[in-house]
């Protein structure tokens, strides 16, 4: 306000100025505190979420152990419905999911495993539930849709399973040649002394020559 000849003048223009902008600038600063407190507020009960969830992990786990299957599905229901914005809730479902498969349970094993593929996301979970959930799928019979699920996605660090998997459910399908291709796959990503091999390449013994 530099030129003002007093600070009447500069006061007086000021409160005039204040009269036209004081409702804006007063509306920006609340906004802006709330918004400040509200992102404060939201970190802080995302901590509060994730310490809850890993103390009810914690004791899943300690059901595992335990095969304790009453104390697995308490705890995982709970982590599954009341925090499943967070990553526990991903790996419940796979316990309870195997705990479930273990009772003879299919059914609901692979609703938890597909569970897993509708919410999480971590592609190497999505990976170990979708390779269980193919698992189950051949084990009842149903190669095609086992299949399926292997077929176009991103196995990442579990290629080697899949590949095996896939050449499994194509020696059901009677297709040999697919299937070499999968077990032969499958020996290429492990390493030279892995124990898989040796089982790998009884499976591919199986199928002769070409």
């Amino acid at each position: 306000m530099e030129g003002y000849v007093s600070e009447n003048e500069q006061l007086e223009s000021f409160k005039q100025w204040w009269k036209k902008y004081g409702k804006l600038v007063t509306a920006g600063l609340v906004f802006g505190v709330a918004a400040l407190a509200g992102g404060q507020w939201w970190r802080h009960n995302q901590t509060v979420q994730a310490e809850a969830a890993s103390a009810e992990y914690q004791q899943l786990v300690a059901g595992l152990t335990k095969n304790n299957a009453q104390v697995v599905q308490e705890r995982a229901s709970r982590i599954i419905s009341q925090y499943s914005s967070t990553p526990y809730a991903a790996f419940a479902a796979l316990a309870l999911a195997k705990t479930k498969l273990e009772q003879g349970d299919s059914k609901s094993a692979r609703t938890q495993l597909q569970w897993v593929l509708d919410h999480s996301d971590q592609p190497g979970v999505q990976n170990i539930a979708r390779l269980r959930l193919a698992r189950i799928l051949f084990s009842e019979g149903q190669n095609a849709p086992a299949l399926a699920m292997l077929t176009a996605v991103e196995s990442g660090d579990f290629a080697t399973q899949y590949e095996e998997l896939k050449g499994d459910i194509q020696v059901a399908l009677g297709k040999p040649a697919e299937a070499r291709a999968a077990y032969t796959k499958a020996l290429a990503g492990l390493e030279p002394g892995a124990a898989e091999r040796v089982q790998l390449q009884m499976k591919l013994d199986d199928l002769g020559a070409k």
